[in-house]
């Protein structure tokens, strides 16, 4: 008998928010030394776009696998806020500035907030509904 290996999305989603949440940072405080260094491709427009299909990607399945275990809207509400302040952190403020790097850095905090206690709300959850998976 084979076992079935199931992606965990909040390991992954964790994962990719926290470095996506460095990127923020390393682009925002040092990109000129980034492109000095030849990495300055990281801060570029499709990198960008990269990171945000990858987190909506990930995390709508998460809101959506995390919901249907353990019925709670409190870390949906983190990915809510997280992508918020993601989107004003690059929409609002101009590339590079103090306040885009704080709400983009925020963003991705928020977002590894929102996988980590989605996680630890499914493990948690030992109801009949969850553990039968219907």
């Amino acid at each position: 008998m084979t076992q079935r290996r199931r992606i965990d999305l909040d390991r992954v989603g964790a994962m990719a928010s926290a470095i996506c949440a460095v990127h923020c940072l390393l682009t925002g405080a040092a990109f000129g030394l980034l492109s000095v260094m030849g990495l300055g491709f990281i801060g570029s427009p499709p990198a960008e776009l990269a990171f945000l299909v990858v987190t909506l990607s990930v995390g709508t399945l998460a809101v959506v696998h995390g919901r249907r275990k353990h019925h709670s809207v409190v870390p949906s509400l983190f990915f809510v806020g997280g992508l918020a302040s993601w989107l004003t952190g690059h929409l609002a403020f101009r590339h590079g500035t103090y306040g885009g790097t704080a709400f983009a850095v925020m963003g991705g905090l928020g977002l590894v907030t929102f996988h980590v206690l989605n996680q630890r709300l499914a493990h948690r959850c030992a109801c009949d509904h969850c553990t039968t998976g219907e």
